[in-house]
């Protein structure tokens, strides 16, 4: 396995910004990761996990240390009937793809975002009314000291965009989910996929919503009334599709984001006397 020096974390996220990275690694397997924890653990390295980037924000000074990217970690998609075990390097449209073609339903609600899986368990990520923590059995981690374990579901409390792991790392994912007509999968991500075509802007690099929605509201909607649609700095905007999305034009930068979202912010509290909630992570630069 490579350890990279200076390498554009840009190049790993889908907002397409963010500064170098000390180390870079992309372990494949257990034995790779554990060799990842070793090396930094002899240098005095900080460490930070990487999934497939899609809800991240690097800032522009990058990260001093060994960024650890699970995207090719376990590979793999097993099944057992409709209890599925997958690798949290996984990307959610090939799962999402191997589960229609076996007529297991269930995630259909996550079609079209680009996500990992382990990153998708870590976020609960989820849209239209659902996530996927409800179809979780058991999760499969490693702690940076390299020891294995299983974490069921009543201890991994799911929350609204998270769950509660911490200090480890995840290495795959138990899911349960159901039996269902291949035609009946493919209508539902068909429908689902339409809805986020039409609201959300894809094929422009951004990273998800950015903001959490407040009980018994929207943070497009607060932001749209806010008059915050289409506001930019540099090359960040404001979607002109989906208010609580920011996309990079071009050449935006961290610092760009940050204070986008600060006027936003200010903005939806001045009109609505509500404070939004980053969803975002932005990763620190240690």
């Amino acid at each position: 396995m490579r350890f990279l020096r200076n390498e554009p974390l840009k190049k790993h996220t889908s907002f397409k910004i963010g500064g170098p990275a000390d180390y870079f690694c992309v372990p494949k397997n257990i034995d790779e990761l554990c060799q990842a924890l070793i090396f930094a653990k002899e240098r005095s390295l900080a460490i930070t996990i990487l999934g497939a980037g899609s809800n991240l924000l690097v800032l522009d000074k990058g990260f001093r240390g060994l960024v650890i990217k699970l995207a090719g970690m376990q590979n793999m998609i097993k099944f057992d009937g409709t209890v599925v075990e997958v690798g949290a390097g996984v990307r959610l449209p090939r799962l999402i793809n191997a589960l229609a073609k076996k007529g297991v339903g269930g995630l259909e609600f996550l079609v079209g975002i680009p996500g990992s899986v382990g990153g998708a368990v870590f976020m609960n990520a989820g849209a239209w009314g659902k996530d996927i923590g409800r179809y979780v059995l058991a999760i499969n981690v490693i702690d940076f000291k390299g020891n294995q374990k299983v974490i069921k579901k009543n201890k991994l409390k799911f929350v609204y965009r998270g769950c509660k792991v911490a200090n480890c790392i995840i290495t795959s994912v138990l899911l349960r989910l159901s039996k269902k007509s291949k035609k009946a999968i493919h209508k539902k991500m068909v429908q689902y996929l339409a809805k986020r075509k039409s609201s959300q802007p894809l094929g422009v690099p951004n990273c998800g919503c950015v903001f959490r929605n407040p009980k018994g509201n929207f943070a497009g909607k607060l932001i749209e009334e806010a008059g915050g649609k289409g506001l930019r700095i540099g090359d960040a905007q404001v979607s002109l599709k989906h208010a609580n999305f920011i996309v990079n034009l071009g050449e935006a930068k961290a610092c760009d984001v940050i204070r986008l979202m600060t006027r936003i912010e200010k903005a939806v509290y001045t009109a609505s006397k509500i404070t939004l909630e980053p969803e975002l992570k932005i990763m620190v630069k240690s």
